[in-house]
């Protein structure tokens, strides 16, 4: 077995439910963050798990205050900063897509055919797809700070539409008890396979992180604590 880490790292990643957050005790729980603690565990490396906004687990990460994002994509990662850290291989998968009103008339267009509309979305995130658009100014973006500040812009028609992670949105329609039927899926984002980005200097963890993320799949823990935190799998029970 290879020698635990002698001191607590940080490990951090982005607040959003169902991934990342604190539940009523102040205590981290979330798909992620629960995945997190059993490859860290089986990796035999000792940190300390802490979430943020994602424009200030940004800004650590970029001066070293944070040692792992423990929910990061590699897609969400200019060539810049693939270049700069080194990546897990995946450990979950997230798919993110635009979302309308139900009768809005840009639902069924494709991103190539979207004009003129306002995209909210949390700041912080990129979201690469749209980003030809925005730069060309035929769609403009209005940022927020929370995934639920971003559905009331959207029932209020402050903006067209919305980009958001599918599990996220599922998560806050049922949290607040929203017919979801007012809302309807548009076009696909990204579909994000999820990996741990750790800082360069800690290229010799990747081994034994990926080894635990193989183990913890065969023997289909991930699936299991995926389904734990699911709307739809909190139904069925």
């Amino acid at each position: 077995m290879l020698p635990a880490v002698a001191e607590p790292y940080v490990a951090g990643g982005a607040q959003s439910k169902p991934y990342a957050y604190e539940d009523n005790d102040g205590h981290l729980e979330g798909i992620s963050i629960d995945i997190a603690r059993r490859v860290m565990k089986l990796a035999n490396i000792d940190v300390t798990f802490v979430i943020y906004p994602v424009n200030r687990l940004q800004a650590m990460l970029r001066k070293g205050e944070i040692d792992i994002n423990f929910a990061d994509a590699l897609i969400w990662n200019s060539p810049e900063e693939q270049r700069r850290y080194v990546f897990s291989k995946p450990y979950s998968t997230v798919k993110e897509h635009l979302y309308f009103l139900a009768n809005h008339p840009a639902r069924g267009q494709t991103i190539a055919q979207l004009e003129h509309l306002t995209i909210g979305m949390v700041r912080g995130y990129n979201y690469r797809a749209l980003d030809p658009a925005i730069e060309e100014r035929r769609l403009s973006r209005l940022e927020t700070s929370q995934d639920e500040a971003l559905i009331k812009l959207l029932q209020s028609r402050r903006v067209d539409a919305i980009a958001m992670v599918d599990d996220i949105f599922d998560e806050v329609t049922s949290a607040h008890d929203l017919d979801p039927g007012q809302f309807v899926q548009g076009a696909r984002l990204s579909e994000a396979p999820l990996v741990f980005k750790l800082q360069p200097q800690y290229a010799s963890w990747l081994p034994q992180i990926n080894s635990a993320i193989d183990s913890l799949n065969k023997t289909g823990e991930l699936e299991r604590i995926r389904r734990k935190y699911l709307p739809g799998a909190k139904a069925a029970k």
